[in-house]
C-alpha cells in the first residue's frame, strides 16, 4: 500500500468517526478519477441536520489529502451524484480538504455548478465532532447574507412580486406602446427595467436601444445631439442585426432641424419593431440639477421623439417608449415656462408601487429559510410593515436581524416578539438614515411632495390636497387615507423636517452679490450637527461599500489576493503593520476617512461605474476631510454651501446602488 493510499484511507476512516453522531454512513469508498484519488460517503443526517440542510435524501461526501483544491473535485462529485440515479441529494454536497484557500474555492465552484457546497477544511487530518462540528455546519450553511444584495436584481432567487408585472410590461412595449415606470430611489425601477429587457430580449424579436441618462456623456448632450445619438444607435443595430444596444453618443454639433428629419428617418428603416428604454430620466429635465440646459431642451427632445413615434405610426412601423426615473412631475405639467409641454399625455403617469404585501412576506420567508431564519408569518409582515413594503429597505432591515443573530442557533423560528428590539434598533441606527436618502432626493426632483408627506407625518392629512395625497400614496409614502405608510418613513421625515432647508443657503452663495457673512462656531451648532450626521451616515455606508465590493471583486481576482490582502495594499507600510491582525470588516473600520479614499482610487476600476469622474471623487474626498464641526474657527455661507455640495454629491452616487 502506498504512502498516499494510507492517508486517503485514513482521512475517510477519522472523517467518518467525526460524522458518526450527526450521519449515518450506508455506503464508504475509495475511487481514482482524473489521475486523483477520493473518499466518498453515503450518509443519511440526523433529523436536526435534516432540517438544517433541508433535506430528504442521502448526502454525498467526498473528500482527498491534496493542499491545493482542484475544480475537478466538484466534477466528480456531480458524477458521483448523477450515477446514483435519484438516491443522493442533487443540490447538497459535502467536501473534506486540506487547502488553506479551499473553502472560498470550493464555494464559488459550487455557485458556478449550482450546487451548495459545504466545505471542512482539516489541516492535521482531524476534523471537529459532535457538536463542534455541528457549530461549523451552521456557521458554513448560515454566516452567509442572502439579504445583502447591492445592485439591481433579476434572479427568479431574489425577484419577488414583480415578474408578472415585468411580462406584461415587456408585451406592452413590444406591441408599440408608451409605458412609465416611477418611483422613490431603491424600490426596484432599475431592476425591473433589467428584467424587462431581458425578458423582450428571450422572447421577441425587436430592436431595444437603453440610454443611462445618469451619465456625463449622455445628460450633457443637446437635445439635438441626444435625438441623433439615438439614430445613430438605432442604424447600427440594423447593420448589425443586434437586439439591444447600449446608446452611443455623438457630440458633433447638429441643428434641431437636422437631428429631427434624421431621426425620422432611421425610424423609416425599421424591420422590427424598436423599443427606447430610458433609465434615470431625472437627469434630462428641467429640473436636473446637473444639467440647466435641459429646461429648454426638455420641450425639444419630446416634441421630437412624439413626432418620430408619429411618423412610424403613419408608415406602418412599431416604436415603443419606457421611462423610468424618480419623479413623475415634467410629464404631468400642461407648460414649461409658458410652451406646450409636449411630454403631457404622451409619457403616462405610471409609478412602480411597493411590493404587495404578500410578496414581501414571501421575499422575508424565503430568503430568510437560506440564512435559517424560518420567518413567522406575523413577523414577516411586522418587518414588511415597517419598511413600507419596499424591498430594499425590507433587504437592509432583515440583514441588520440577520446580523444579531447568533449563528450557531440556527435554524431557528423567529417571532414578532424575536425581532421588535432588533427592528427598533435598526430604524434608529440605519433604517431612518435610508429613508432619509430617499426621501431628500425625491423632494429634490419633486419639491412640491415635501410639504403635503410632512403634513400626513405630523397628523394634518386633513390639510392635503387630494392630488398630493394621490401622489404620496403611489409613491409608497402613505396609503390613501392619509395614514405614513411605515416606521421607516416616518423616521426619514422627522429627519428632513429637522434639518434646515440647503437650498437656503446654496441660493445665497451662487446668487448673492455681497461678501460671504463670517458667523462664530456657536452660530452655526445647527447647521454642524446636521453637516456631521450626513457626513456619519455617507462614512459608514462608504466603508460598508468598499469592503463589499472588494469581497466580491476578490471572488474572481485571478491575483488571488483576498479583499484584506488588497486593503493593506493601499496603506503605507507603518499602518499595514499596525492593521494587519484585524479581519477585512475590522479593517475597514479603522481606516481613517483619507485612507478610505485611497483605497478606493487605488481601486478605480471596481467603483468607477459607483462614482463616474476620480477627480470630482478626490477633490469632494478631500473637502469633507477637512471638518469644520471639529474646530472652534469663523466659517462663512461659502464653506458650509460647499461642504453640503460634496455631501451631496457622494449621497446622490451611493443612493444609485441598488
Amino acid at each position: 500500500m502506498s504512502a498516499q493510499e494510507s492517508e486517503i484511507e485514513e482521512r475517510l476512516r477519522t472523517t467518518k468517526d467525526a460524522l458518526g453522531i450527526l450521519f449515518q454512513v450506508n455506503h464508504e469508498s475509495i475511487s481514482e478519477w482524473e489521475k486523483g484519488e477520493y473518499f466518498k460517503l453515503f450518509a443519511r443526517p440526523s433529523k436536526r441536520i435534516q432540517a438544517i440542510l433541508e433535506v430528504e435524501r442521502e448526502i454525498l461526501i467526498v473528500g482527498n489529502v491534496y493542499r491545493d483544491q482542484q475544480a475537478r473535485t466538484l466534477a466528480f462529485a456531480q458524477q458521483v451524484i448523477n450515477e446514483t440515479k435519484g438516491r443522493l441529494e442533487p443540490k447538497v454536497l459535502f467536501v473534506v480538504h486540506s487547502d488553506p484557500k479551499g473553502n472560498g474555492k470550493l464555494k464559488k465552484w459550487g455557485r458556478e455548478s449550482g450546487l451548495t457546497v459545504i466545505p471542512l477544511y482539516t489541516s492535521n487530518g482531524a476534523l471537529p465532532s459532535g457538536e463542534e462540528l455541528e457549530r461549523v455546519l451552521s456557521y458554513e450553511l448560515f454566516s452567509h447574507n442572502p439579504f445583502d444584495v447591492t445592485g439591481p436584481v433579476d434572479s427568479d432567487a431574489q425577484f419577488f412580486g414583480r415578474r408578472t408585472e415585468a411580462l406584461e410590461l415587456a408585451r406592452k412595449l413590444q406591441n408599440g406602446q408608451i409605458r412609465a415606470c416611477f418611483g422613490i430611489r431603491k424600490i426596484g425601477k432599475t431592476s425591473i427595467l433589467h428584467r424587462v429587457l431581458g425578458e423582450i430580449e428571450t422572447h421577441f424579436d425587436c430592436i431595444t436601444i437603453f440610454i443611462d441618462c445618469q451619465q456625463d456623456g449622455v445628460f450633457n448632450l443637446s437635445a439635438a445631439n441626444l435625438l441623433v445619438s439615438i439614430a445613430g444607435t438605432i442604424e447600427t443595430a440594423l447593420q448589425n442585426k443586434k437586439s439591444v444596444a447600449e446608446l452611443k453618443t455623438i457630440s458633433r454639433e447638429f441643428s434641431l432641424f437636422d437631428a429631427s428629419r434624421l431621426f425620422v428617418e432611421t425610424i423609416e428603416q425599421l424591420d422590427r419593431p424598436l423599443i427606447l428604454a430610458f433609465d434615470e430620466i431625472d437627469y434630462i429635465t428641467p429640473g436636473s440639477p446637473m444639467a440647466p440646459h435641459w429646461k429648454a431642451g426638455f420641450i425639444e427632445f419630446w416634441r421630437n421623439i412624439r413626432a418620430g413615434y408619429q411618423a412610424a405610426a403613419r408608415s406602418g412601423k412599431k416604436v415603443s417608449v419606457l421611462v423610468c426615473g424618480v419623479s413623475s412631475k415634467w410629464f404631468s405639467v400642461e407648460a414649461i415656462d409658458g410652451i406646450e409641454n409636449a411630454a403631457l399625455s404622451f409619457v403616462p403617469e405610471e409609478y412602480l408601487t411597493p411590493l404587495p404585501r404578500g410578496a414581501a412576506t414571501a421575499m422575508i420567508k424565503k430568503v430568510g429559510a437560506m440564512a435559517g431564519l424560518h420567518f413567522a408569518e406575523a413577523a414577516a409582515d411586522h418587518i414588511a410593515s415597517c419598511c413600507s413594503d419596499m424591498p430594499f429597505w425590507i433587504r437592509k432591515a432583515c440583514s441588520f436581524i440577520h446580523l444579531r443573530t447568533d449563528t450557531a442557533k440556527r435554524p431557528i423560528s423567529v417571532s414578532t416578539k424575536d425581532i421588535e428590539t432588533d427592528l427598533k434598533d435598526f430604524v434608529r441606527d440605519e433604517g431612518s438614515a435610508l429613508a432619509q436618502v430617499a426621501l431628500q432626493h425625491l423632494f429634490r426632483v419633486y419639491p412640491e411632495i415635501k410639504e403635503p408627506a410632512i403634513k400626513i407625518a405630523n397628523g394634518k392629512s386633513s390639510e392635503v390636497s387630494p392630488n398630493s395625497m394621490r401622489l404620496l400614496a403611489r409613491y409608497g409614502l402613505a396609503s390613501a387615507q392619509g395614514h405614513i405608510s411605515g416606521e421607516m418613513v416616518r423616521a426619514g421625515l422627522s429627519l428632513i423636517e429637522t434639518e434646515p432647508d440647503t437650498s437656503v443657503v446654496f441660493t445665497q452663495v451662487e446668487h448673492s452679490t455681497q461678501e460671504p457673512l463670517s458667523l462664530a462656531f456657536d452660530d452655526w451648532a445647527e447647521e454642524l450637527q446636521v453637516i456631521s450626521r450626513r457626513r456619519n451616515v455617507i462614512e459608514k455606508r462608504l466603508r460598508d461599500i468598499a469592503v463589499n465590493f472588494l469581497k466580491f471583486s476578490a471572488l474572481s481576482a485571478t491575483d488571488k489576493k483576498s479583499a484584506k490582502d488588497r486593503v493593506l495594499a493601499s496603506l503605507p507600510e507603518k499602518r499595514r503593520a499596525e492593521l494587519a491582525n484585524f479581519g477585512v470588516d475590522e479593517l475597514s473600520q479603522k481606516l481613517f476617512w483619507l485612507e478610505l479614499g485611497g483605497l478606493i482610487r487605488k481601486e478605480w476600476p471596481i467603483f468607477e461605474k459607483v462614482f463616474g469622474d476620480q477627480n470630482l471623487f478626490q477633490q469632494n474626498i478631500a473637502l469633507i476631510n477637512d471638518r469644520p464641526d471639529t474646530h472652534a474657527k469663523s466659517i462663512d455661507r461659502a464653506d458650509v454651501a460647499l461642504y453640503r455640495r460634496s455631501l451631496t454629491w457622494f449621497e446622490d452616487k451611493l443612493a444609485r446602488l441598488s
